[in-house]
């Protein structure tokens, strides 16, 4: 997909067969790293994978990391504008090449892992979107939720 021309790649995890750098199934990752905690498995959400696609996205195409990027498009107000009510947590970072590496990195970072490892939440979305400049460059959104 492609946002403006900003982007040459951008997808959600239903999209991962086939691409390289992210050919593992995250849902099995993320069930098998919540297993290793004693918590429940998490289902992806489509209202979830839109928000977060929407964010790597934005990532991507101003080369930023953060949960707010642009006027007007912070994190609840991206929850609405996807139809997703209740509480919610979002991940975000750039440059892991995998799935894997990824998760591993939020793991070591404490305010992503409470999120990962959050009992409550029971979906998830994740997606990944490249800069047209930087097209093996890889901007990451996790959105969790109940």
């Amino acid at each position: 997909m492609s946002a403006g021309g900003a982007l040459v790649l951008a997808a959600a995890p239903s999209l991962y067969a086939g691409k390289a750098e992210a050919a593992e199934d995250p849902t099995a990752l993320f069930n098998a790293i919540r297993r290793q905690h004693g918590l429940s498995p998490v289902e992806t959400d489509p209202r979830l994978e839109q928000a977060a696609l929407y964010q790597a996205k934005r990532m991507a195409s101003r080369g930023k990391v953060s949960h707010s990027v642009g006027w007007g498009n912070g994190f609840v107000s991206r929850l609405r504008q996807a139809g997703v009510h209740g509480p919610a947590a979002e991940n975000v970072a750039a440059g892991q090449r995998s799935t894997a590496e990824v998760f591993d990195a939020w793991m070591k970072s404490p305010g992503h892992r409470k999120n990962m490892l959050d009992p409550e939440f029971r979906h998830y979305g994740l997606a990944w979107a490249t800069p047209e400049d930087k097209p093996r460059y890889i901007y990451w959104a996790m959105v969790l939720g109940v």
